[in-house]
């Protein structure tokens, strides 16, 4: 297995309507969520490097909440959302 490294320059989340102290406890737990999702994308992935801006769209952040769900859920939608359909999957 090949070592892969993904730079990301810059990262922009509106976490409007989330607690302050949610939104910091989430994005501190960022990095890890988002390596697990990449690993779980892996094949998918190689289209990722190089593209100047994606936009992963919006996320439904239900009441109740922990940090740990938000980090997950904003890294498997950044991931997600910036992959083209899998082939037999809806776009």
């Amino acid at each position: 297995m090949s070592a892969r490294r993904l730079a990301i320059e810059r990262l922009e989340l509106d976490l409007r309507g989330v607690a302050p102290e949610l939104a910091e406890s989430a994005v501190r737990l960022l990095g890890p969520a988002l390596q697990r999702a990449l690993s779980a994308q892996a094949e998918r992935t190689t289209g990722l490097a190089g593209q100047p801006r994606i936009d992963a769209g919006r996320i439904d952040i239900p009441s109740g909440l922990a940090a740990q769900g938000l980090a997950d859920r904003i890294a498997h939608q950044l991931v997600t959302g910036a992959l083209p359909a899998a082939a037999g999957e809806d776009a």
